[in-house]
């Protein structure tokens, strides 16, 4: 007697599972061929000891689990094809936790677009500004100017491309008036001097690339000149110099540019996006009245300002605090050390140089920026 179809249907999908799962165990031990590349995944774990308690409390099963996941030798091609079908069925990752689609394609870091509901009340971003604006001064006392930079949001420039489904305030209001508008008002009020990239890049298209985080060569490049104007008036050597902020198109750019960031991280099997050009700095190189010692401090934002210095040769010799916890020799581009505030070789680090520039990015008002501004606070009240 022939089994029910549905009876075949069942042992043909288990049969298959079984086949797949003991490829992927045995591509993984053996490594026959390699797995397709994933972007941005969790760091590798390591495998657990076998225990009798954290096997009776599960621990030793979950850990273990997590452990063959990374290690099963056809992950890449799972996730991949997995995330294809959500995106093709509901146009939106699994990664909607990094990456968010929004309207015409592009493409939103998730911690941009949850800026666009923020309802904070402003007192954290005006009190940040007031311990900008007091540490800048005494800064000043010291022959050390500090130039704050407001890098803009993805979300503030591409508004219309928000997807509906995270417009739940229907304008960006709360988040305008309560966290960047507090925060500029406040720092005008102080008369502390600051760039507002945001407002300079408002009607400048092209600061952000449709599938990418950061901004663009040309964005980097304008902002710096604008710190450079700025710190003039205490800084006359400076000159009068403007930044050559020309820049040249890469034929058939490699996905692994920056421009492509938040495109890797859908891990899908889509082909590269080929309305997304990638430009790099071909402008003439500076004279010597900029080459001026610069420590930048901020976040991955702040690499725009690395490349321009080293292309356009000005900010020298200069550091990067990158997210205030690495030190990045800008000239080499490595990373030498922790930043370890107090210690007598941070205090050679930072007060050697004579021009500070702090990224602080909209999304992270009132916290980015908060720990250096303290610990330089710290610093010139001993």
């Amino acid at each position: 007697m022939r089994p029910p179809a549905h009876i075949i249907a069942k042992l043909a999908y288990v049969v298959v599972m079984l086949a797949v799962a003991g490829a992927g165990t045995l591509n993984g031990a053996l490594r026959l061929t390699p797995d397709a590349k994933l972007f941005g995944v969790e760091v590798g774990a390591e495998r657990p000891p076998l225990a009798w308690r954290a096997w009776r409390d599960e621990t030793f099963q979950r850990a273990f689990l997590a452990w063959y996941e990374q290690r099963w030798g056809l992950r890449g091609y799972a996730v991949r094809s997995d995330n294809s079908l959500v995106m093709a069925l509901f146009g939106q990752p699994r990664s909607a936790e990094s990456v968010v689609v929004g309207e015409r394609g592009v493409l939103f870091s998730r911690e941009d677009v949850e800026l666009v509901n923020r309802s904070d009340p402003p007192d954290a971003a005006r009190a940040i500004a007031h311990k900008l604006a007091s540490v800048r001064a005494r800064l000043r006392a010291r022959g050390v100017v500090l130039v704050p930079v407001v890098i803009p949001a993805k979300t503030s420039l591409h508004r219309d491309a928000v997807p509906l489904a995270w417009r739940r305030r229907g304008v960006f209001g709360a988040s305008d008036e309560n966290i960047y508008g507090a925060f500029v008002a406040t720092l005008r009020a102080e008369g502390a001097p600051f760039v507002d990239a945001r407002a300079m890049l408002e009607k400048r298209p092209g600061a952000f690339p449709r599938t990418g985080r950061h901004w663009t060569a040309a964005a980097g490049c304008l902002t710096l000149d604008a710190v450079f104007a700025l710190a003039r008036a205490e800084m006359p050597e400076l000159g009068d110099e403007h930044l050559d902020c020309a820049t040249t198109t890469l034929q058939d750019p490699s996905i692994d540019e920056e421009p492509f960031d938040l495109f890797r991280l859908l891990n899908t099997w889509d082909r590269k996006p080929a309305d997304v050009t990638v430009a790099r700095l071909s402008g003439l190189r500076a004279g010597a009245t900029l080459r001026v010692p610069t420590l930048f401090v901020g976040s991955s934002f702040l690499w725009q300002f690395v490349h321009v210095a080293r292309a356009l040769d000005v900010a020298k010799p200069s550091l990067f605090y990158y997210y205030d916890k690495s030190v990045l020799d800008t000239e080499a581009l490595t990373f030498t050390k922790k930043v370890e505030p107090f210690t007598d070789a941070w205090r050679d680090d930072t007060f050697s140089k004579r021009l500070f520039v702090l990224g602080i990015l909209e999304t992270f008002i009132p916290e980015d920026g908060r720990v250096f501004l303290e610990e330089l606070d710290r610093e010139l009240s001993r």
